[in-house]
């Protein structure tokens, strides 16, 4: 039996102790379209017996913009069954959201701007006496606890007695967010008065979405997406968390979750399953059914202490040795993040995995997520490598070299130069020297607080001038940074076919690229025009012919129901000159894989190629007087090269 974990280990310092807890999620999955809606479905919870899923939604069919729909499942290991609506006891004609459900079923918090409320949006409670009851009339929590800025996203504790929230405040026109808690002494007493969970949490000027592990032990927050996100983190909004050893213990440094729960997109309002086993979030991550969807994912403990990938006695004896002590590698129950101390629900949790081999995909001891991304090519002047530290790492060594093999093995012993320094910080700066149209190989070595060492990948990059490689467009069509709005298609223009990225966001396509995170989606329609093109114009004429190169390069993946059709390009000067040169073999658009499509410079005749002013990419052939097919292709990393 085989365990493949995919996920990157969260780990945190806290409280000025030795107590790093290693967890890490699997794969994210979509809830599904029974769930998610073609609008945005977000922030849900679910019962303490897991059996009721509560969440936000502006879909049809609600009292207002946002309404709070349930669904349910007969089994946990069962399916989401189609959501209904709370109804109008609950919901308003305004915004009521982000729900959280208390252990015994008969209190339900929200968020509201309902009127009557004490602020802009506040937190309510709506109670019912049995679990087969209707709920009662929502009550505003009152001036204690609600203020006149914006009080919302709450998430309650297991026993019931801490309310989590967040607390927005403007000050001088700018909103701050700070996460913040209110407690009571008895599930029949009034809250007490808000507590701000202090700074090194509300380390930023904005954190939203505080949710609370059964345990007391885990928080996990996110940025708030209309402000700077916080550094460090992987994309947009982020999910983050932060520990404490108990629950009379400091928050730790916030930490962010990583790979595969973070991504470019925005990934927010992270609540933990009542059982630890699970986390949901919101996200607009690509594939989804609506502009938010709601996602779950494993949390998994590390039970490979040794790393060696397999779960066995040497595993075993690391725990017996660690018994009765905080020790961290070998905390790992009963919750994922572990209790504190080493004993028989750690061992349950090692022997539930026992004889499995582990694989880790994202390996949380190593170095990952290099910049430039793997296999990537890059500018001179593009002048540092940078990467996501592994776990517990203090220092890190740079190895870096023209042979894949040499710096795959080398050593810091080693003499010849491959070996460029133990680093403090995970960035290195390259050498001006380096040679252009190479390509070169590097190696992160973590080097951890006990002086371990733990061997990175091989990575590569090449030293290229860069046309475009479609990484710099985004989704903010107001900004002008939409792919389309730089490479212009046929859109409304009868004689040209093609149509430049997707009609809604993302714009860009992002699983299937050549190299970087994303590349252009390339629409063609040649049944009706002769031809399908796009074009990019520079303002300043760019000079082609600088460090001799001569070739342009670019990479095109086609589709196996694509219709064949010839590609092209097309190039013009600033002394308005213009050349086309085809590549004569329509098969190239049917091909599922990458190729590279190369075109001698001197091939584009008459053209100066020291003052380019606009590049054209096409597919079909405008001398054919017959209908042309239709197809989907995708174009990406577009360079200049030596011969």
């Amino acid at each position: 039996m085989r365990l493949v974990v995919v996920g990157v280990v969260a780990v945190m310092v806290f409280g000025g102790k030795n107590a790093k807890a290693d967890f890490t999620f699997g794969k994210p999955t979509n809830l599904g379209s029974i769930v998610n809606s073609a609008s945005s479905d977000w922030g849900c919870c679910t019962s303490s017996d897991g059996l009721s899923l509560l969440f936000s939604s502006n879909r049809e069919g609600g009292s207002g913009g946002w309404d709070i729909w349930m669904s349910t499942r007969l089994t946990t290991a069962g399916e989401w069954e189609s959501p209904e609506n709370l109804g109008p006891v609950v919901n308003s004609s305004s915004l009521d959201g982000y729900p959280a459900i208390s252990t015994d079923g008969l209190e339900l918090y929200f968020m509201s701007d309902r009127q009557g409320g004490v602020g802009g949006v506040d937190l309510y409670v709506a109670k019912r006496g049995t679990k087969s009851d209707a709920w009662g009339e929502p009550v505003n929590l009152g001036s204690v606890v609600n203020s006149s800025g914006n009080d919302s996203w709450p998430s309650l504790s297991a026993d019931d007695l801490e309310l989590y929230f967040t607390a927005g405040r403007e000050t001088d026109g700018e909103w701050e967010y700070s996460l913040y808690v209110i407690k009571r002494e008895t599930v029949d007493a009034p809250w007490g008065q808000p507590t701000d969970l202090g700074p090194i949490v509300n380390s930023w000027p904005r954190q939203i979405c505080p949710t609370i592990s059964s345990d007391g032990r885990l928080l996990l927050f996110c940025d708030y997406w209309k402000a700077p996100f916080r550094s460090g983190g992987l994309g947009a909004s982020d999910i983050w968390c932060t520990r404490r050893i108990t629950q009379d213990s400091e928050w730790s440094e916030p930490v962010n979750v990583g790979l595969p729960i973070n991504t470019p997109f925005s990934d927010e309002a992270p609540r933990i399953s009542p059982d630890g086993s699970t986390l949901y979030f919101a996200s607009n991550l690509y594939g989804g059914y609506g502009s938010d969807d709601l996602w779950q994912a494993p949390i998994l403990p590390v039970v490979d202490f040794d790393g060696d990938g397999n779960v066995g006695l040497s595993d075993l004896t690391l725990m017996v040795e660690s018994w009765g002590t905080d020790h961290p590698r070998c905390d790992i129950g009963p919750m994922p993040w572990g209790d504190g101390v080493v004993d028989a629900a750690d061992l349950d949790i090692l022997m539930a995995s026992w004889g499995q081999a582990v694989d880790f995909p994202y390996d949380p001891g190593k170095a990952s997520n290099p910049m430039p991304a793997d296999g990537s090519t890059i500018l001179n002047e593009d002048s540092s490598l940078t990467w996501t530290p592994g776990r517990n790492s203090a220092k890190h060594d740079v190895y870096l070299g023209t042979d894949s093999a040499a710096v795959e093995e080398a050593h810091i012993s080693d003499i010849s130069g491959i070996y460029r320094g133990r680093q403090d910080n995970s960035d290195y700066t390259l050498p001006v020297e380096l040679e252009f149209g190479k390509m070169f190989f590097w190696r992160v070595d973590e080097v951890d607080t006990d002086g371990n060492v733990i061997k990175g990948k091989l990575w590569s990059f090449t030293i290229a001038d860069v046309v475009d490689n479609f990484e710099q467009y985004t989704d903010d069509t107001d900004a002008g940074t939409a792919i389309w709005q730089t490479w212009w298609d046929g859109w409304g223009v009868p004689a040209n076919g093609s149509v430049v990225g997707y009609a809604t966001p993302p714009f860009a396509e992002l699983e299937i690229v050549h190299g970087g995170s994303q590349s252009m989606p390339f629409y063609y329609d040649n049944s009706l025009a002769l031809s399908s093109e796009a074009t990019r114009f520079w303002e300043e004429p760019q000079d082609w012919t600088r460090r001799d190169v001569k070739r342009l390069t670019l990479w095109i993946h086609g589709q196996s129901d694509n219709d064949p059709e010839p590609p092209y390009v097309a190039l013009g000067d600033s002394s308005g000159n213009n050349a086309t040169v085809m590549k004569n073999d329509p098969a190239v658009t049917t091909v599922e894989e990458w190729q590279q499509l190369s075109f001698d410079l001197t091939a584009f005749t008459g053209v100066s190629a020291d003052a380019i002013t606009d590049m054209t990419f096409g597919v079909g052939d405008k001398t054919d007087t017959q209908p042309g097919g239709t197809g989907t292709i995708f174009v990406d990393d577009i360079e200049l090269h030596l011969p």
